[in-house]
């Protein structure tokens, strides 16, 4: 096998001595082969537009007089490569990204609502699967209902009997026990009122929530595509 030398693995270096050794001996030297040129694919484009005038305009370099239309970029050939948008003003490229974050924050609620649909098929593959769902979320908050009724109706009974207590001393004084025992009746009987309108909200709460899903599941149960929307008015779909 033949040694590689410096003339075969270093040929711009072998170049040079030939150069050198060619003006020395006074020979004429060529110059080094230039690079090829560009293909007519990757020379720059020419810009082309007819202006408010009706004058067709041709420019190296995008046309001022035509920023606010389309621009033609021809290749050396004349055929068109591609478009150039026009320059948007201020208030037009404002209302431009309005819309495109509209339609971002649209988009991804739409892929939210998909994530929603999905989950809720998966969980409940049947109506009534969903019924006995809300039942079982709705038991502690109406055992806590139940409770505080039968506690708010003790304290209504015992009003009673510290109202005919107070009623029996006539013009006498009030003793200061009855007043207290009288204050915290009143006081618990408040207390458990407002809680009892707080388990109520809740227990509306859980309702209205099962409702709205109970209404989409049908709707998906029947075939609507996970996402889609329903326009208003359509008939409800019917009960499984």
């Amino acid at each position: 096998m033949k040694r590689p030398t410096l003339w075969n693995t270093r040929p711009g270096w072998a170049r040079s001595v030939l150069v050198v050794a060619g003006l020395a001996a006074g020979l004429p030297v060529l110059p080094a082969r230039a690079a090829p040129p560009a293909k007519d694919g990757a020379s720059a484009p020419i810009y082309s537009c007819v202006d408010a005038n009706g004058r067709r305009l041709s420019s190296d370099r995008p046309i001022p007089e035509c920023l606010s239309q389309e621009q033609n970029m021809l290749g050396k050939d004349g055929t068109v490569r591609k478009k150039m948008p026009p320059l948007l003003s201020p208030e037009q490229q404002a209302r431009k990204d309005a819309e495109r974050a509209a339609q971002a924050r649209a988009e991804a609620a739409r892929m939210e609502q998909v994530r929603n649909d999905r989950l809720l098929l998966s969980r409940y593959p049947t109506l009534a699967a969903h019924d006995q769902a809300r039942q079982r979320a709705l038991e502690s908050t109406q055992k806590a209902i139940d409770t505080i009724q039968v506690r708010i109706a003790q304290l209504e009974t015992e009003r009673v009997v510290l109202a005919n207590e107070r009623a029996g001393l006539g013009f006498k004084a009030v003793p200061e026990d009855l007043k207290i025992r009288t204050n915290s009746n009143e006081g618990s009987l408040e207390a458990q009122r407002t809680l009892l309108r707080s388990m109520e909200a809740e227990r509306a709460r859980i309702n209205l929530q099962y409702d709205n899903e109970r209404q989409r599941l049908a709707l998906l149960l029947a075939g609507l595509p996970p996402g889609a929307q329903v326009e208003a008015g359509a008939p409800p779909a019917a009960a499984q």
